[in-house]
């Protein structure tokens, strides 16, 4: 029999096309695959690996169905936090160089009946899911502790808000007022042990600088417990009534003291209003507010506008609202300001003039066109001023003044109003409103 199959290797190697080039390359190429196959499979030494980040999976389903209650987190060990598993095997090189995280299960199961919150023993068990990969887990079971809990909302207002570190500078002018924040309520969903521990909420910002004027910074939420410490809850949901992040403002506030006066209208253009007798209570206002607001006000703070052509003999009493800009207000809490104009030692004396005896001119006119009066004459023109001066007061110190604003596109008769004043007094002025007829172009 030996002898018949050494003739069949000899017939097969004594023909031509085994001496060819092109096969015995080809063979060896074959020979040398099986070969290195044999040895990887039998003789390739045993090594250890570690596949990292396998994920675990809790069963929790029948829990949460049946009690209501979720998981929260792997008590211990601290490693598995993660709900991330390295695992350690051993096998052929060749094998192991094939391995990824997909390979495994990590599966964690309640020892016992899981009914209420709180901690529990659970296994972990670790399994290679391709039965193809014959390799050895160093350490395919242990013992972890799971906790649950029933996961509750509820809504807290925000009850304070703190500015750690902020400071002003020293001896200067500044106060700091109280810090603000954006956030006025907070929705917290989380374990019930958990939320049941929050009894207030505060928006707290590290700020630990000086500041010179009003700032905002960014702030956190601080979940305080019943005896005000701070409290260190990893498993909350927190959602606030804004969409912005949260923050928090530190307001800046400084004070200068303004005197205060008031405006006229329909006063002569030589009228001195210094030599009115007025009383104006308070005469001064403390106002406080940012240093930016507080420097972009004038020096005096007018309380409101009096119309001097409507002032009578006597004593004229106003009262103004105080009216200050968002953010500004006076450190002495005034809300209105009284103003008396006391015109009792006034005399009132009734004019008539014409324009051939008094001065009938134009003002305000920025036309092209030729203006010229058609009232030639005004009747009872009511003059006011100190006695001493209306008793020497003649019809020829009259001045008419037909106020041309905003008619330079008129043309044609038209009645407009007049300005009475008198001439080389700044003290004295007309009651009334008076009108002259003029003619345009």
């Amino acid at each position: 029999m030996l002898t018949a199959v050494y003739r069949r290797i000899r017939g097969f190697i004594n023909r031509p096309w085994f001496y060819n080039k092109k096969f015995l390359i080809t063979l060896s190429v074959i020979c040398s695959v099986m070969l290195w196959a044999t040895l990887a499979t039998n003789i390739s030494p045993v090594e250890t690996r570690t596949v990292s980040s396998v994920p675990i999976t809790i069963n929790v389903d029948t829990i949460k169905e049946n009690f209501g209650l979720d998981f929260v987190e792997i008590i211990s060990p601290e490693s598995l936090k993660r709900l991330e598993l390295d695992v350690k095997v051993s096998g052929r090189k060749y094998l192991l160089s094939q391995l990824s995280a997909n390979d495994f299960s990590a599966v964690a199961s309640a020892n016992k009946s899981i009914s209420k919150p709180g901690s529990y023993d659970f296994t972990l068990l670790v399994t290679c899911k391709n039965p193809l990969l014959d390799v050895k887990i160093e350490q395919n079971s242990q013992q972890i502790y799971v906790k649950f809990d029933r996961f509750v909302e509820k809504q807290f207002s925000v009850s304070n808000v703190k500015a750690i570190g902020a400071t002003i500078p020293a001896d200067s002018n500044l106060t700091m007022g109280t810090p603000y924040t954006n956030v006025s309520v907070v929705d917290v969903k989380g374990p019930e042990t958990e939320v049941n521990q929050i009894e207030t909420v505060v928006v707290s910002a590290d700020i630990n600088k000086e500041l010179t004027d009003g700032e905002t910074f960014d702030g956190k939420i601080v979940f305080l417990n019943a005896n005000g410490d701070q409290l260190n809850l990893n498993h909350l949901t927190v959602t606030t009534d804004i969409t912005e992040s949260v923050s928090v403002t530190i307001p800046i506030r400084t004070s200068k003291e303004f005197k205060v006066g008031v405006s006229f209208k329909n006063a002569p253009s030589n009228f001195d209003t210094k030599k009115l007798p007025i009383a104006i209570s308070p005469s001064t206002l403390t106002v406080t507010g940012s240093p930016d607001a507080i420097n972009n006000l004038k020096e005096t703070y007018t309380a409101g506008e009096i119309d001097l052509s409507k002032l009578r003999k006597g004593t004229n009493t106003y009262h103004f609202p105080l009216s200050l800009s968002t953010g500004l207000e006076t450190s002495d809490k005034v809300e209105q300001i009284k103003v008396d104009i006391d015109l009792s030692k006034y005399k009132v004396e009734s004019f008539d003039v014409t324009s051939a005896h008094s001065k009938f001119d134009i003002i305000n006119y920025t036309g092209t066109r030729k203006v010229s009066f058609k009232t030639k004459s005004i009747d009872n023109i009511r003059i006011i001023g100190p006695a001493y001066v209306v008793e020497k007061l003649a019809a020829k110190d009259i001045v008419v003044e037909a106020d041309m604003k905003d008619m330079e596109t008129v043309t044609g008769k038209c009645t407009v109003n007049a300005q009475i004043s008198v001439k080389n007094r700044s003290n004295c002025w007309a009651i009334g409103s008076y009108q002259v007829d003029v003619n345009i172009g």
